[in-house]
Parts: C-alpha cells; structure tokens; sequence
C-alpha cells in the first residue's frame, strides 16, 4: 500500500489566477504554503480516483545551456496512461518518508531531490528551484495531480536515465524540442510553451 500527499483540490488551486489550466509562474510560493497547512497522506489507489484531491508532484526539468533533457516513457513503465508519451521531466509522489525528519513542510523538496536522483544519473554539478507549478485537468491523470516544477541547471551535459527498462532519455536542442510537441504529456506540452514557444532560449 502506497500512501501519497495530497491537498484538497479547492484550496490548493485557490492561489491561482486566470484559467487553472496551464503553467503558473505567479502564485508557486502560495501553494506551496497551502500545501505545508494542509496536505494529508492517503493511500494512493483511492487518490487516483477522487478528483476532489490532488496528488502533488515534484517535476524536474533539466536544461544544459541551450539543451533540455527529453525522456520517453517506455511501455514497461508503471504509469500504463503515460506509455510512449515524452516527457520534459520528472518526478512522482510525495510519500511519507520524504516528511521525516521535516514534517510536511520540507517534503516536497526532499522528494523533489530523491526522484531526481532515483531517475537520473547525474555526473555534474547542479542547482535548481521553483519555477512554477502546472495543472491540467483536460484528462484523466491531470485532474488528479498537481505539478511542482523545478528546473534544474547542470554545469555539463553528463546525465543519463537509471531505470532504462521503463524510461529512456538524451539532451535535445531547444529549437528542436517543438517537434516533438505531439507526443508530449500535456504538463511538458504546457511547459513547452510557457518556457521555449518556437525555440525560444
């Protein structure tokens, strides 16, 4: 039994302005206050089908210079919705281990942290933070989930994927990433266009 942090989905949108759906530079610090007030831990079977919740995610983008890491799901992958989409992040659940010492308030980073390092190799120095978060509730594992969006800067292009089985993944142009827009998920077809529209640096 897997147990997940969720928020209600009434007051952790409420610091949103505009259309809910989409990428939110404004507003990121308030949810994420929203969130150490009043996320909960629940099993995660019943989160993912009880709209009223949202599942809060740590999504790492990470950019090299003028590249961005692009990963495609790959069939054996635990999440069947997402197979064969590609993906400008990554990331997963928040669990209670990630709460321990800290408390709820220093849990989304330090799962942001652990699943970057649990997707990723990376073999040079880096920085990151909060750029925004990101929600779609046009399909079915979007209105379940809300996105915190990292990006994460490396000093050289030296990261690989660790669980080739399920993820595969390289270093993209920017001016290439809008060809493959179409296959995205909608969160990095949303960050797409917030960060790099028409190969913008």
């Amino acid at each position: 039994m897997e147990l997940v942090l969720v928020v209600p989905r009434k007051d952790v949108l409420a610091p949103l302005s505009g259309s809910l759906d989409g990428f939110h530079a404004e507003g990121a610090g308030d949810v994420l206050g929203v969130v150490a007030r009043k996320a909960f831990f629940v099993e995660r079977e019943g989160a993912e089908e009880d709209p009223e919740l949202k599942q809060i995610i740590p999504y790492a983008v990470v950019v090299c210079g003028g590249q961005v890491f692009l990963l495609r799901r790959l069939p054996r992958g635990a999440e069947p919705r997402l197979h064969d989409k590609v993906s400008l992040g990554v990331g997963g659940h928040v669990n209670p281990g990630d709460a321990e010492p800290q408390g709820i308030p220093g849990a989304v980073e330090a799962a942001f942290r652990r699943e970057l390092h649990e997707e990723l190799r990376l073999e040079s120095r880096y920085h990151g933070g909060v750029v925004g978060v990101v929600n779609d509730d046009s399909n079915a594992v979007g209105r379940v989930h809300l996105g915190i969006v990292y990006r994460v800067e490396v000093d050289a292009p030296a990261v690989t994927v660790r669980e080739q089985g399920t993820l595969e993944g390289r270093f993209v142009p920017r001016e290439a990433l809008g060809g493959y827009r179409d296959r995205m998920e909608s969160w990095s077809r949303l960050i797409l266009d917030r960060f790099w529209p028409q190969g913008a640096p």
